[in-house]
């Protein structure tokens, strides 16, 4: 076969590209204990420093990759998995994680499986996948039992048993969470066993059994008081306030949530400070403590704002350090290929002087080209990395506006309520007052008493601010009346009142002052709305109408 010139340059050069180069390639750098280095760094800066911590498990998985290290690459996928989910990307938190579960599986690592396992389950469930998030979790347990590993079994039995009380299906979430409980004794886990006691206490705060409620979180507080941990004796704290003010007393309510919000403030942990506020404000409004109120409820939503803003900063600071990092590599591959280019310019030189001109002409056209595509290449990455900064901080901006509404138009509807609160409680005075006149007074006087207290009557019925109350809480619960008109449609104009103020949580004092019936007539009515509404003897009315 005969070959024109230029042909037989470039089946010459094809062929030199083809013969094994000596140190051609770079070497590993590190070695699988620097891999694991890395990853325990990583895991160290996971919850204070998820940015840092993903450049770590960045570096890693590559180092890991280069190295052909497999429970290296395992565990930075499972750590960049778990950064992912702390921080809310769950779709980017499964990739890895299921990486991870792959590589575990091929090593026949069944503990480390297991763990990833659980963590997967948590995902599922955050993406609303519930029978897929049971069955990881069933898996782990699976596992752990065949390995006997106790511990394993009871963190395993504990995530089953809050995805059960998720679903709210109490008993089997019980027998779970008392599963947990008898393997953490028996390893004398400490903190194991307060957390599973505090995710006792809450099962039977929601079954309203609030007793056995407040001695779970009692044994749990004395635990954590004992291992001085000061984070979990917050939530212990908080949830005995909560137990507390549910059964209206109001002054152990008040002095638990003060002694949670101190606690939380020497620890300067935000997020517990703006739980106590909430708290506080809740129990300052059912003892008829408002002012108290409305500065606990203003101070929690200025703390908020400020969380708010601080989770923003550390997701936008995530995703800059994710395009920063993929900037880089753009810049790695670009500087490998010229170092592989010059490698072959110096085998190409071995082949003789005569086609030293003819190859160098070559290959520096072939290096233009390729300096010039990746030049290319990196412009429209930087391109497309401003883009989607600019409409990440556009959704940010939209973000933080719809927040600003919804918090003015819920203040708005507090404010309204304990408008109508204090409206009718000045009524109920006042026909009271008239009664009583109407024992003394002449029969003239009796009969206009009379007619003044049916216009009182009248008015708590048929009151404008019922309509501007309706308003609002449409704006706030949207759909709430169509959600209730869809479940019954013999629900009446009564009953979707009465359904709208449970679903604001309020006392049922405060319920029967707002529609102006006595504390027996609200009785008989959530009686007659459970039976519209079809629930069981045991049915809960008002989570049944908070979850709607």
């Amino acid at each position: 076969m005969n070959f024109r010139p230029f042909e037989a340059i470039v089946i010459l050069c094809l062929t030199l590209l083809t013969i094994p180069m000596v140190n051609a390639q770079p070497q590993p750098e590190g070695s699988t204990t620097g891999v694991d280095d890395l990853c325990r760094k990583a895991e160290q800066k996971l919850f204070t420093h998820p940015d840092s911590a993903f450049v770590l498990a960045q570096d890693a998985l590559r180092t890991a990759e280069r190295e052909h290290y497999a429970m290296g690459i395992a565990n930075s996928h499972r750590i960049v998995g778990e950064i992912f989910y702390h921080q809310g990307f769950y779709y980017e938190a499964l990739n890895h994680l299921q990486k991870a579960e792959t590589f575990f599986e091929s090593e026949n690592r069944e503990t480390q499986r297991a763990q990833n396992l659980n963590q997967l389950g948590l995902v599922y469930y955050n993406i609303r996948q519930p029978d897929v998030a049971l069955a990881r979790h069933r898996e782990a347990l699976k596992i752990y039992e065949d390995t006997k590993d106790l511990s394993g079994m009871a963190y395993t039995y504990g995530c089953l048993g809050r995805l059960y009380e998720k679903k709210q299906r109490y008993p089997e979430a019980l027998d779970f969470q008392h599963k947990a409980l008898a393997h953490y004794e028996k390893v004398n886990d400490i903190r194991g066993t307060s957390t599973i006691l505090e995710n006792i206490g809450s099962i039977y705060e929601d079954l309203e059994k609030f007793d056995t409620a407040s001695h779970y979180f009692q044994r749990s507080l004395h635990l954590n008081e004992l291992t001085r941990d000061s984070l979990s004796m917050i939530v212990n704290l908080n949830n005995l306030a909560d137990v507390y003010r549910k059964t209206g007393k109001n002054e152990p309510a008040i002095t638990y949530s003060t002694q949670a919000l101190k606690l939380a403030r020497r620890l300067n942990d935000k997020y517990q400070v703006t739980s106590a506020y909430k708290d506080l404000s809740k129990v300052y409004s059912q003892a008829g403590l408002y002012e108290e109120a409305y500065q606990s409820l203003e101070k929690g939503r200025t703390l908020y704002e400020e969380i708010y803003g601080e989770e923003t900063r550390r997701q936008v600071a995530l995703l800059q350090t994710l395009f920063e990092l993929e900037r880089k590599n753009g810049e790695i591959q670009v500087l490998e290929s010229d170092r592989q280019l010059n490698s072959v310019t110096k085998v190409s030189l071995i082949a003789g002087i005569v086609l030293l001109a003819l190859l160098a002409a070559a290959i520096i056209s072939r290096q233009r080209l390729k300096i010039r595509q990746d030049k290319e290449v990196i412009e429209r990455k930087e391109s497309q990395q401003k883009l989607m900064q600019a409409e990440l901080e556009n959704a940010h901006l939209h973000e933080r506006q719809l927040q600003h509404e919804l918090e003015n138009k819920s203040k708005s509807l507090t404010a309204h309520t304990l408008h109508i609160i204090s409206k009718n409680k000045m009524m109920e005075d006042i026909r009271a007052k008239l009664h009583d006149t109407l024992q003394e007074e002449a029969k003239e006087q009796r009969k206009k008493i009379t007619n003044l207290v049916k216009l009182i009557d009248h008015n708590f019925v048929q009151d404008k601010d019922w309509d501007d109350f309706r308003s609002i809480f449409e704006q706030v619960h949207q759909n709430f009346f169509e959600q209730l008109q869809k479940i019954s449609s013999d629900i009446t104009a009564s009953d979707a009142r009465l359904a709208a103020l449970i679903r604001l949580n309020l006392p049922s004092k405060d319920i029967a002052t707002i529609l102006g019936i006595s504390p027996d007539s609200l009785r008989i009515s959530r009686y007659r709305l459970r039976k519209k509404l079809k629930l069981n003897a045991g049915d809960s009315l008002t989570n049944f109408i908070l979850g709607i």
